[in-house]
């Protein structure tokens, strides 16, 4: 099965997204349950992975913080593919990032090792279905998009199911952050 790491958002936030895709001129959006956070895609997973991920992270404490979405991006320069929220720079966020990085290797993961950078994916992006001038306008006419601030109490384990009309995510686990701020070293 194919597994990641990631952030849950607020119904509030969702919505304030959903009205975001709406003035967007792009034919294909995700629904609104399918928005999160990627922290650590690990891809396939064995149960002996699943297992040690999930002592790791029951022994996680991470504290609570805030994130907020500023702005929107394209990924795929003279071809997007992606069409996305852009999340404001939180130095808690990228912390909570390596340290799950670390966590998921301990557990033999062999996650990704492109750069992070975090964001909400709104609509994915095929070739010929979009105006990418019109695209391009309108990403920079929303440069100004922001969310509501809202807090990261949890992690999630999500599961991907892969179908023709897109992915599908369930949350297989939930791991609660620390609210009494208590930051132990992995």
């Amino acid at each position: 099965m194919r597994v990641f790491l990631g952030l849950e958002l607020p119904a509030h936030i969702r919505s304030q997204l959903v009205l975001q895709q709406f003035l967007l001129p792009v034919k294909r959006k995700l629904p609104p349950e399918n928005f999160h956070i990627t922290l650590v895609f690990l891809g396939e997973a064995e149960n002996t992975q699943l297992e040690a991920l999930d002592e790791g992270l029951s022994r996680l404490q991470v504290p609570e913080f805030t994130l907020r979405l500023e702005g929107l991006g394209l990924y795929g320069k003279s071809k997007p593919h992606n069409l996305h929220a852009c999340v404001s720079p939180a130095p808690e966020l990228m912390a909570l990032h390596q340290k799950l990085m670390r966590l998921a290797r301990v557990a033999g993961f062999t996650p990704e090792a492109r750069r992070y950078s975090p964001h909400v994916t709104l609509s994915y992006l095929r070739a010929g279905s979009f105006d990418q001038g019109e695209l391009e306008a309108a990403v920079v006419r929303d440069a100004a998009f922001r969310s509501e601030p809202f807090a990261v109490s949890e992690i999630a384990l999500f599961r991907s199911h892969l179908r023709a009309d897109g992915a599908e995510y369930d949350v297989l686990e939930r791991y609660p952050l620390s609210a009494s701020g208590r930051d132990v070293k992995l």
